[in-house]
């Protein structure tokens, strides 16, 4: 079953070639700032698709709404270049013959985009929906950015701010269990020790906790205590590993389960992205996605010290 969800990153935009010189938002001069033009690129955009060769992807954007200071796209991602087959998997009649997907059919999914764009400042957002694991976010920065050019900016997006706060609430929620450890070798070399001499291309050793243990508590707590220092937790020196040290892995996973649903925390560097889920087993409309995800955006605004206006809110219609 699909699960359904959202990241939300901060938006910002730099001179090209120049990734830490923020523009204000009005600019570019050649418009009346910047939400004019990222909507004449992205209706520009919405004529014609985009193939990513390199990795065998195709975007396109379908529909294009706005509201407020929200910019909301309908797009459509998905992958070619394989042959496949369609088959009714409701129907199983074995003697319908399964419809072919030829090497050039992109199969495409809808994804909801919302930019929020302020008409001052240097911070806003853009807040993409999640299927499973995939989203849009960077195949449409592409699109964007290849059009922006022509006013010698690019978008940018970091999410180290509004993602350290939502797992600093998520963490806080008493609800939250941890159920599992995940440690992960996937490069060798002569000075570290390994699962095995076998020429393997990755290792995972995942260990469960037992309910109530005392090195539970202490994964808790070091995990909380990363929304702080922002370092990383050693989890192996934690669970108590023999033969092993930290360094020994390259990646460090806390499995985590809220409300039933399990969630793994990369703690290896930093904090990991953030998704926010959407209690829904079904695709959802614009205006649906709108107001799952305007709670959030409003506290990402206000943890960015956006001044708010009475304006600023989208309202989307279906």
């Amino acid at each position: 079953m699909t699960t359904f969800g959202y990241r939300v990153m901060e938006l910002y935009v730099t001179p090209l070639r120049k990734p830490d010189d923020r523009v204000p938002f009005t600019e570019p001069q050649a418009t009346t700032g910047l939400r004019s033009a990222v909507l004449k690129v992205i209706e520009d955009a919405s004529s014609a698709g985009q193939k990513d060769d390199g990795k065998s992807i195709y975007t396109r954007i379908s529909v294009v709404k706005e509201s407020g200071w929200g910019i909301l796209l309908t797009a459509q991602g998905g992958d070619y270049g394989e042959r496949r087959e369609i088959f009714d998997v409701e129907s199983g009649n074995p003697d319908d013959p399964p419809r072919e997907i030829k090497l050039s059919d992109a199969v495409l999914k809808d994804f909801h985009i919302l930019f929020i764009i302020p008409p001052y400042g240097v911070s806003g957002l853009m807040i993409s929906e999640v299927r499973g694991r995939s989203h849009l976010t960077a195949p449409i920065c592409a699109m964007l950015n290849s059009r922006l050019r022509q006013y010698g900016i690019c978008i940018r997006l970091t999410s180290d701010l509004v993602d350290a706060q939502a797992w600093s609430e998520f963490l806080s929620d008493e609800g939250v269990g941890i159920t599992g450890v995940e440690l992960v070798q996937s490069t060798r070399s002569a000075d570290r020790t390994a699962f095995t001499q076998e020429n393997v291309k990755s290792a995972r050793l995942q260990l469960s906790l037992v309910d109530g243990s005392e090195v539970k508590r202490r994964i808790l707590s070091a995990v909380r205590a990363m929304r702080d220092s922002n370092k990383p937790p050693k989890l192996a020196g934690i669970v108590g590993l023999r033969g092993f040290k930290d360094e020994d892995f390259d990646e460090q996973q806390v499995i985590t389960v809220h409300d039933g649903r399990q969630r793994k925390i990369d703690v290896t560097s930093s904090w990991p992205r953030f998704t926010y889920p959407i209690d829904t087993d079904e695709p959802i409309s614009a205006r649906e996605f709108v107001e799952a995800v305007i709670s959030t955006a409003k506290i990402a605004l206000d943890n960015l010290n956006v001044d708010l206006s009475a304006q600023w809110r989208p309202k989307i219609l279906d």
